[in-house]
């Protein structure tokens, strides 16, 4: 399965980022009470691919403008790392694709690359709707934004950011993930004899 994850210089949206805390509201200075933000900040990207086994593909960072990823930058930027992550590791293994419903990863010239290149994918009738614990990827999105933003921690620009998630990857404990990812078919199974609401 592959997903991306926008990442901003703050992000204000994660729980402890966005706000400030004070015993005496008079004395804080307007730059942190009255601090603007836009409607669409501009957002690193990060994408990887992961298999069942674990293991990590060569991930890409990228600066996305405005409101989110789409499906020219994803052929351009993600799906050729994608395909040497699977010449270089599945190459005579079956595999099927499971990307998630972003529309970048179904419209119209993303599956006639995913044709061309001979990626078999799981097709958007068939894909589940907002079922994140089958998908631990979005676990491992959840512990990379945890170490980046620890302690509070923001990016003074986009290429502080950028190194930043780069060197939290490579700190992520890789038999986590693993674990994490052996756990899909049992997932899955568990899913298709009981439901999806067994799973929550």
């Amino acid at each position: 399965m592959d997903d991306e994850k926008y990442f901003t210089l703050c992000n204000s949206e994660m729980k402890g980022n966005d706000g400030f805390y004070t015993d005496n509201y008079v004395n804080v200075p307007d730059d942190v009470r009255l601090k603007s933000k836009k409607k669409f900040e501009d957002k690193i990207f990060v994408w990887c691919a992961i298999p069942e086994a674990g293991f990590i593909s060569h991930t890409y960072i990228g600066v996305v403008r405005g409101e989110a990823l789409n499906a020219e930058l994803y052929i351009e930027n993600c799906l050729p790392k994608l395909l040497q992550f699977l010449n270089t590791h599945h190459v005579d293994d079956e595999i099927i694709f499971w990307p998630d419903l972003a529309s970048c990863h179904y419209a119209r010239i993303t599956r006639d690359w995913y044709e061309a290149n001979n990626i078999n994918f799981v097709p958007k009738v068939d894909n589940p709707p907002n079922l994140p614990q089958a998908r631990p990827i979005e676990e491992f999105w959840a512990i990379l934004s945890r170490k980046v933003y620890n302690n509070g921690w923001e990016a003074q620009n986009d290429e502080q950011l950028r190194r930043r998630i780069f060197r939290k990857i490579r700190e992520i404990d890789a038999q986590v993930v693993q674990r994490m990812m052996q756990r899909v078919s049992g997932i899955l199974r568990q899913i298709e004899n009981n439901g999806p609401l067994s799973t929550v």
